[in-house]
This record gives C-alpha cells, sequence and structure tokens, in this order.
C-alpha cells in the first residue's frame, strides 16, 4: 500500500513527458542489482501494481532533468520514481562503470 506522499510522487511521474521515449513502467524503491533494475513497478503489461520486478541487463542510463530512465536488453524502458535506501549509490555506481565501458567501446552507454 502506497503512502499519501508516495502516490503524489508516483502521479507526477506519471505525468511528466519523456520525448522520444515509450515508457514501459515505473519503479519504485529501485535500486541496482547485478546490473538489473529491482523495485516495486507501476503501469506496466505483465505485472500487478506494485508487483516486484527484476528487469533484464540494463543497456541504456538516461538522465532527464529529475529523473533517470533505465533502457534494458528486453527493450524497456524504465522510469526511476523513488529510490531505495543504497538505491541511488547503486545506480551512480553502475553509471560510472558505463563511462569506463565506452572508453573500451562497449555497447553499454550512458545519455
Amino acid at each position: 500500500m502506497l503512502t499519501r506522499h508516495q502516490k503524489i510522487r508516483l502521479l507526477d511521474a506519471l505525468l511528466e513527458r519523456y520525448p522520444d521515449e515509450v515508457v514501459t513502467g515505473y519503479v519504485m524503491n529501485a535500486r541496482i542489482v547485478s546490473a538489473c533494475l529491482v523495485g516495486a513497478v507501476y503501469q506496466t503489461w505483465g505485472y500487478a501494481q506494485g508487483e516486484r520486478l527484476m528487469s533484464g541487463a540494463i543497456t541504456q542510463i538516461i538522465q532527464y532533468e529529475r529523473r533517470w530512465l533505465i533502457k534494458t536488453t528486453e527493450g524497456d524502458c524504465f522510469v526511476i520514481v523513488s529510490f531505495a535506501p543504497g538505491g541511488r549509490r547503486s545506480l551512480l555506481h553502475l553509471t560510472a562503470l558505463f563511462e569506463t565501458a565506452a572508453l573500451a567501446h562497449s555497447r553499454w552507454c550512458l545519455h
């Protein structure tokens, strides 16, 4: 069950527009585990509201003004609404790995 504050944050994310992106879901209490996005997912086909998500491997990380978008090998594009404790740190660690991978001309990238 979402608190009032969590509902407001989710609604705010739902109302934002992400040009040139097809958003497939919104993730709350997000964190990165083994290069996959984990959290409670909303507005996603095939999942109940608030169901636990473990995405496919992350291929792109895109930072919009206030939000992070995560693209996966499965073709999904998730918007991070909120982070779990340590979740932001895990995402920033992965972005550092992506930046290093870019130097090696890897397929993983940061936008």
